[in-house]
């Protein structure tokens, strides 16, 4: 993960609905909080009636209480309170993804879009907790029942199993932190979310997801610090760092999906170059092959084959030396002997005709013989 892309794209989403974020977030906290204070004032406040404190300061009267109403009250606190804030957290998450699915501009009313998957979201809270509540459950049980029996070994083995547990509380934990992201970008049911989000952890690297995390609480614990040193102010400024918890896990999901081009492209920010060759590429030719020609530029004239004959020429071996004949021409005339043929054919030269022989000239006439001598 690109830690510092992490906080860039957080911050980003962070600003960019700021206000129905901060909106949502108050909403998703107060309303769970006023129905808490109505259910305990109905149950538990009506049961403490029949207690009394004298000019002393004891308290008389606890046996009139109505322990009935005191759990009652407590469990309908914890339901009310899980139905109320999950769903309502869970749709601000869902705003959050719509702005970068879908490039929509959050409203306010999508603090109550989480409604929509109610099942969803509860009885995925319900198991989580149960099951991270079983982790420590478990070990605690020994402890204390080491501790009962006064057996030393049953209690450091309870401490050793407290020691394993809490390994594989930080272990799920984290392996489990995109549940409800998955549940709200792909509608997924809550196993298959759990199995989902523990690939995407451990497809990012386990260790990798750890330190995002740990430099998020880094981060948030020292400027709700930094904020707390101003009296009220600071407590109230401090509402505005869970929103951008929210929108950190968001941008670490996307980059876990190999998407976190989506966000770049909401707010136009340039892409970084691949790592590596693109998806498109053609794969290298296997050894052995014959290697491709590359093709021709653009413009350029396409290259002209060679011709059947010169392809002849260039791999027929080269043809014997011509001879001169032995025999005469009038024998050459008539009989004439037909060329050898190599690979390719070709014409053989056609020979001069022969020259006519030249009659010689007649000789010159005797002179008469003269009388004087006869």
């Amino acid at each position: 993960m690109d830690i510092g892309k992490l906080f860039r794209d957080a911050w980003g989403l962070f600003v960019k609905d700021i206000g129905p974020l901060i909106v949502g977030l108050l909403i998703a906290s107060l309303v769970p909080a006023v129905a808490a204070v109505v259910i305990a004032a109905a149950t538990i406040g009506a049961s403490f009636s029949g207690l009394q404190v004298d000019p002393q300061g004891a308290v008389t009267g606890a046996d009139s209480m109505t322990w009935a109403l005191i759990i009652s009250g407590s469990v309908a606190i914890v339901v009310v309170t899980l139905f109320l804030s999950v769903p309502l957290y869970v749709g601000i998450l869902s705003g959050v993804f719509r702005r970068v699915r879908e490039g929509r501009e959050m409203a306010y009313v999508d603090a109550f879009s989480g409604f929509s998957m109610f099942g969803k979201v509860i009885w995925a809270t319900v198991l989580l907790g149960l099951i991270f509540t079983a982790i420590f459950v478990v070990p605690t049980a020994v402890i204390v029942g080491g501790a009962a029996a006064g057996s030393g070994i049953l209690a450091g083995l309870g401490v050793v199993v407290l020691l394993a547990a809490m390994v594989a509380y930080v272990y799920l934990g984290i392996g489990w932190v995109y549940v409800f992201p998955v549940i709200v970008d792909r509608g997924l049911g809550v196993t298959e979310a759990m199995g989902e989000s523990r690939r995407l952890v451990h497809g990012t690297g386990w260790w990798w997801t750890f330190l995002v995390l740990f430099l998020l609480q880094l981060v948030v614990g020292a400027v709700s610090f930094a904020l707390g040193l101003i009296p009220f102010i600071g407590a109230v400024a401090t509402i505005v760092l869970y929103p951008f918890v929210l929108t950190y896990i968001v941008a670490m999901y996307f980059q876990a999906r190999s998407e976190g081009q989506l966000i770049d492209a909401l707010f136009g920010w340039p892409r970084p170059a691949p790592a590596g060759p693109p998806a498109y590429s053609a794969p290298a030719a296997p050894y052995g092959t014959a290697p491709i020609s590359p093709a021709p530029q653009y413009g350029a004239p396409p290259a002209t084959p060679p011709s059947a004959v010169d392809q002849g020429q260039a791999y027929a071996p080269a043809p014997p030396p011509l001879t001169p004949p032995a025999h005469s021409a009038d024998e050459a005339r008539g009989t004439e002997q037909p060329a050898p043929q190599t690979a390719v054919t070709q014409p053989a030269a056609r020979e001069a005709p022969a020259q006519p022989a030249t009659p010689e000239p007649p000789p010159p006439p005797e002179p008469p013989a003269s009388s004087l001598g006869t």
